[in-house]
Parts: C-alpha cells; sequence; structure tokens
C-alpha cells in the first residue's frame, strides 16, 4: 500500500509539473490544443485571458469535466459564471475548479481554486480593440494522511493573473496572459512556489467561422511550448476542432454543437507515452 500511494503522488507531480498547474476546462481549447489566448471569449476566458472576458455581451454560466489521462483515480471539475457589467465597467466573473487524487475511497491530495475575474476595453472602435483583464484567485491544497494515519496538512495562497488581447479590423487577435503574477509560496514556510507561467498568441479569422490561432506557453525554468489550433463552422450548429502542441508532441481533435443558447464541446488530446485525455463541457449563454 505504501508503495501504491507513493507511486501515485509521484505520478501526480509528474504529470502536472507542480500543484495547481495549468488547469484547462474548456473542451473547446483542448480540441486546438489549448492554443486560446488571443480566442478566449465566453465563459472560460477568465483560465485562458481574462482580457477576453470584456468580448461577453450577455450571461453565460459552464461546467466542465475531465479525467486526465483516462486514470480513474484522478478527477477534475469546473464551474464558471460571467455577467456583463456596463460598456464603462466590463465584464466579471466567478470561477472554481476541484482536481482530486482518490484512490479505493482514500482522498490523496485535493486542490482547489475559487476566483474573481474582471475583463474590460481600453479601446473598442470600429478598427481595433484593446482590453485588458485580471483574475484574484485563492488556492487550497489538502494533503491526506500518511501511511502512518497522520493527517499531511493543508494550506492556501492568493494568486494574480493578468491578461492583454487586441483585434486589428475584428479579424486578426492578439493576445498575452502572465499566470500566477505574484509568484505566491503556498505550504509552511513558503516552501513551495507556484510557478510563474506566461502565454503568447495571435489569431486569424479570415472570415465568419473560421479561426487559426498559434500561440506559445513558456513555464519558468520549463522548455517553452509552441499550441497551434483550427475551428470551422461546419453547419449552422456544429463546430469542427484540430490542434497540436510540442513538449511532448500531442494532437487533439473535438467538435461543439451549440442550439438556443446551449453549447456542448467536446475534446481529445493524445499523449506519446500515457493514455489519452477525454474532456466535456458545457455552458449556457442567456
Amino acid at each position: 500500500m505504501k508503495r501504491i500511494l507513493i507511486s501515485l503522488l509521484t505520478l501526480l507531480t509528474i504529470l502536472n509539473a507542480g500543484a495547481f498547474d495549468d488547469r484547462t476546462p474548456s473542451a473547446r481549447a483542448s480540441a486546438m490544443s489549448n492554443a486560446f489566448v488571443a480566442v478566449a471569449n465566453d465563459a472560460w476566458a477568465a483560465y485562458y485571458n481574462p482580457a477576453g472576458l470584456a468580448q461577453v455581451n450577455g450571461m453565460q454560466v459552464g461546467a466542465a469535466y475531465h479525467r486526465p489521462f483516462g486514470y480513474s483515480f484522478f478527477n477534475t471539475v469546473f464551474g464558471a459564471a460571467v455577467i456583463p457589467l456596463s460598456a464603462q465597467y466590463g465584464t466579471a466573473g466567478v470561477i472554481v475548479d476541484n482536481f482530486g487524487v482518490n484512490y479505493k475511497g482514500e482522498t490523496l491530495s485535493q486542490e482547489t481554486t475559487v476566483g474573481i475575474a474582471h475583463g474590460i476595453y481600453l479601446l473598442n472602435d470600429i478598427h481595433t480593440t484593446l482590453s485588458v483583464g485580471y483574475n484574484l484567485k485563492y488556492y487550497y491544497w489538502k494533503l491526506g494522511q500518511s501511511v502512518e494515519g497522520r493527517e499531511l496538512g493543508a494550506a492556501g495562497t492568493v494568486g494574480l493573473d493578468v491578461g492583454l488581447m487586441a483585434s486589428i479590423y475584428k479579424r486578426t487577435y492578439l493576445g498575452v496572459t502572465v499566470f500566477n503574477f505574484n509568484s505566491p509560496n503556498i505550504g509552511v514556510g513558503g516552501n513551495s512556489t507556484l510557478q510563474r507561467r506566461i502565454v503568447v498568441g495571435a489569431a486569424y479569422r479570415p472570415y465568419s467561422g473560421l479561426t487559426t490561432t498559434l500561440a506559445m506557453d513558456k513555464t519558468i525554468n520549463l522548455p517553452a511550448m509552441i499550441e497551434a489550433g483550427f475551428e470551422f463552422n461546419l453547419m449552422d450548429v456544429l463546430d469542427l476542432r484540430f490542434g497540436a502542441s510540442t513538449q511532448p508532441n500531442r494532437f487533439s481533435a473535438g467538435l461543439g454543437v451549440h442550439y438556443a443558447g446551449f453549447r456542448l464541446d467536446y475534446g481529445f488530446r493524445n499523449h506519446p507515452t500515457l493514455a489519452e485525455t477525454h474532456s466535456f463541457s458545457l455552458m449556457y449563454a442567456f
């Protein structure tokens, strides 16, 4: 049993490159290999670029579920809601997610994040837009019991993300987000730093219904990932999506069905060593 617990926790660290790393709820984004920093424009925007919230012009709510790499002991759930305030004050939102590692009824690790998000236009005319956004998040990490039955403890901290997004003629979009801008520490004595991450990217929409996008995702002290995605509106209610990324080399695909305010998205991503990840997200726009 001890070997199993150690193996699972080691695997958790390897797969996630640290606590609270790279939580991505949108199956739409997953199908595009998360090349989404210049595309984010819905209830999930806070997870990719909070500046994209400025584009949301109606109330939206969303829920998502992932089982990373198909492992039964990994479970991730997400929730988000956004509401436009006014042209002057932009759009506000709330986000929540929980990532758990559970084995035979025992919780080995649980990471919970709750936050508020805000995006607002600095410039919005017929030719050009420029928006800025931020997330203020509270991270809570709780470990289970040791093999001797001792509680391993819990800790929390506050993180800040900031983002910018610009567009030209509503065809070319540029985005940048810095996650954990304040490099928050979590744990006794601040012995675990949540790594700062910067994502920059561009998207091009030659006409309505077609989007191509490219992004670079760089975590401090880790190699940069290159991500690319494609989205095509095949018919009024159906979107097709594809993507690829490096570090490691992965491919993705998925589809979205939208009707009467509802949007159901599915995303698939492979992995050169581990099993594939299937993602599902549901959103409703009022």
